[in-house]
């Protein structure tokens, strides 16, 4: 059976660093202190300089690094922040490429609050994920799912129809059901959000993904599909897909990678000198603290600080779900009684 039939066969020969070239920018943070509470600050953006394939990263590494220095995001943006706001630094980087794209093409983005692989639902393992019986007999499940729900969802074969196929998918998917396809958005704030909802103020590095579309329909992965009435989120999130049913073995094996910028919240280790320090918030160094809790709370300081200009820019997760049941439960979980104490400022933490 082709690899493209079986999803446990793509599932095996799967590795992000062959399918995508991918050119990382570190917005790297760093631990300081504001008002009695431990807080992140914005130390350097660095791009890395590893070799890419793509002519388009290689000129954006080229160029961007002089860039970025040029901007002194460790300076002073605010009065009671001494580097830059990382909601403006990413949103300077996003420009900054936007500006440098061709004619003829477009970015989508994808917003998660960790660093791990990319890779669709169906192709996860373990409790978030599905087990090999599961993705070897997807196309028969899927079939049964279609014949006993004809209202809600039509099969259509991987070899009859993509577009109609990854419109049903993407109903199995709002449902909650894997499916290989992978969120996007062209609007950066929403997939921002989604990348900072879902933190767990567990020390995890959150990372923005940017992908380059091409306005022509030549795309290797980009699959835009019709949008109906009972899944309204993807057009209230600006939303597309990665679809993965069109990942062939030239995809697989590395031959044809699809360039990738990803913008990494990243933690580094403080270097402040008593030099230095006189120029912070509070005007001393940070009192010596556990590194893990530093981390977490150096994280988690930048992600509330996203977080509040989000929502001063009216982007609120609720917004996202207009669909009835999904809504309730963002409201539910919005409202949960979970004992943890609100705060009011973007800077306060409220430790597990």
């Amino acid at each position: 059976m082709a690899v493209t039939d079986n999803y446990q066969s793509k599932q095996e020969l799967y590795d992000a660093k062959k399918v995508f070239d991918t050119m990382n920018v570190d917005l790297q943070l760093t631990n300081t202190e504001f008002d009695g509470n431990l807080i992140y600050l914005l130390k350097q953006i660095k791009v890395d300089g590893e070799s890419h394939k793509s002519e388009l990263l290689k000129e954006l590494q080229e160029s961007l690094g002089p860039v970025f220095k040029s901007l002194e995001v460790d300076h002073a943006y605010t009065e009671d922040h001494s580097s830059w706001s990382v909601f403006y630094a990413l949103k300077e980087i996003i420009d900054q490429i936007s500006s440098r794209l061709e004619q003829g093409y477009k970015t989508v983005y994808r917003g998660q609050p960790g660093n791990w692989d990319l890779r669709p639902t169906l192709f996860r393992k373990g409790v978030t994920g599905y087990t090999d019986d599961f993705r070897r007999n997807y196309e028969q499940i899927y079939k049964s799912i279609a014949q006993k729900f004809p209202e809600n969802v039509s099969y259509f074969s991987i070899h009859d129809n993509l577009d109609k196929r990854a419109a049903n998918l993407a109903e199995l998917q709002h449902y909650g059901l894997g499916t290989p396809l992978i969120d996007v958005s062209s609007n950066p704030f929403i997939s921002l959000l989604f990348m900072v909802d879902g933190y767990a103020n567990q020390g995890d590095e959150p990372q923005l993904d940017i992908f380059f579309v091409r306005e022509d329909g030549q795309n290797s992965l980009y699959q835009e599909v019709v949008k109906r009435e009972q899944n309204r989120r993807i057009s209230v999130q600006k939303g597309a897909f990665l679809n993965f049913d069109k990942l062939d073995m030239n995809g697989l094996s590395g031959e044809n990678k699809i360039p990738r910028v990803c913008l990494r919240l990243q933690y580094v280790r403080s270097s402040l000198d008593s030099a230095t320090a006189v120029n912070l918030p509070d005007g001393d160094l940070p009192v010596a603290q556990d590194e893990e809790r530093v981390k977490v709370n150096v994280l988690a300081t930048a992600v509330n600080d996203i977080k509040s200009k989000l929502n001063s820019y009216y982007y609120r997760t609720e917004d996202l779900f207009p669909d009835f049941y999904m809504y309730l439960g963002v409201l539910k979980a919005k409202y949960a009684d979970t004992g943890h104490v609100d705060v009011n400022k973007w800077y306060q933490v409220v430790e597990n």
